[in-house]
């Protein structure tokens, strides 16, 4: 008998780490498959071709009963004070009997993304099983209270195709899209909302962030052009401020209009702040470096959490940026291929297949 799977996100990074999953099970017999979300997610899986239906947020309790699934796929990315979605389901899915599975797409806010907005519901949505990527998830979800029992270790689907992708791509087509001179290196900015999302709870937001990159490589003796690649959340007005003081360096702004792994076949190094994006270029064996000037507690970017790569908390633009030109160590150990037959047999044995 065909078991139904049902897969939500509403995020694009969530988006993006289940369209591997959902591709898989749709190419594996006797799984029939349903996507929905909305929002930015929606336009994922648009953008790779996956069928889905768009829906509302989930806020009430018939929210899987169109559907009737054996199991609960989602992403765990959304915030609790923006979208309650993805719990809620979690929630759902436990009332009526059906087993449930979050895939991280990020190794950072463990806590609120399994956690309601007050004090009280502190870890009080959970899926019954978490996919923490690897060691360093299930180690640091360990450390901040969550029960190992529900954490599982597949592997980062995205990541996992990720140099595939990249292989792909022709970079002297994408230069000469961008109207920029091999002789002038390409330095990208990976940018996120981080003000619109934590305030200045970090210490510091995009714009500072943005501000140090760009004077660094305005003391850069070589002449290289930044590109900024904005996040989808981003909005353009206060990027365009800082930037209009480094005009002369020529600065390209990007949205849509590149996808992230152009962006990186395009780019000879890679900065940023916690963007995923610092790590797909690790993986692709980019220089990079995360910028987080005047950083309060614990760094949220895995990469430089464990020492993979540098960091850079002063807000003083000390060095030039070809100090951080050296590619990174590829036996660094951090484990990230999407483990498919183990997670096939897994959810084959949760659902009796």
């Amino acid at each position: 008998m065909r078991k139904t799977v049902f897969f939500f996100s509403c995020e694009p990074g969530g988006a993006e780490v289940l369209i591997p999953v959902i591709e898989l099970l749709q190419r594996s017999l006797g799984y029939d498959v349903v996507v929905c979300g909305y929002g930015h997610a929606a336009r994922r899986f648009a953008d790779k071709g996956i069928r889905h239906v768009i829906v509302e947020p989930v806020t009430t309790p018939g929210g899987l009963e169109r559907w009737k699934p054996d199991l609960v796929i989602t992403s765990a990315a959304s915030l609790p004070e923006r979208d309650m979605s993805e719990k809620n389901l979690w929630h759902l899915a436990r009332r009526n009997g059906i087993p449930s599975i979050a895939f991280l797409d990020q190794w950072q806010n463990y806590e609120a993304r399994f956690s309601g907005a007050s004090e009280a519901e502190r870890l009080a949505f959970l899926p019954d099983f978490i996919n923490c990527i690897n060691a360093v998830g299930r180690r640091e979800m360990t450390k901040a209270g969550f029960d190992e029992r529900r954490l599982v270790e597949f592997g980062h689907p995205y990541l996992s195709a990720l140099p595939m992708r990249a292989a792909k791509v022709d970079r002297a087509a994408l230069l000469r899209r961008l109207k920029v001179d091999e002789d002038r290196p390409l330095i990208l900015f990976a940018s996120e909302a981080i003000s619109e999302h934590y305030g200045r709870r970090r210490g510091y937001d995009q714009f500072d962030a943005l501000r140090l990159f760009m004077e660094m490589v305005e003391r850069t003796p070589e002449k290289l052009r930044p590109l900024i690649k904005l996040h989808p959340k981003d909005a353009l007005p206060g990027y365009e401020e800082v930037l209009k003081e480094y005009s002369p360096l020529g600065p390209i702004v990007v949205r849509d209009e590149l996808s992230p792994v152009e962006c990186l076949a395009a780019a000879e190094m890679v900065f940023g702040m916690t963007s995923v994006m610092l790590i797909e270029a690790f993986i692709l064996g980019k220089p990079v470096a995360s910028l987080q000037p005047g950083l309060t507690g614990e760094d949220p970017m895995v990469l430089s959490r464990i020492g993979c790569i540098p960091r850079v908390v002063r807000r003083e633009p000390v060095l030039s940026i070809r100090a951080f030109s050296c590619p990174p160590d590829p036996d660094a150990g951090f484990e990230y291929a999407f483990r498919e037959q183990a997670f096939l047999a897994f959810i084959a044995g949760l659902l009796g297949v």
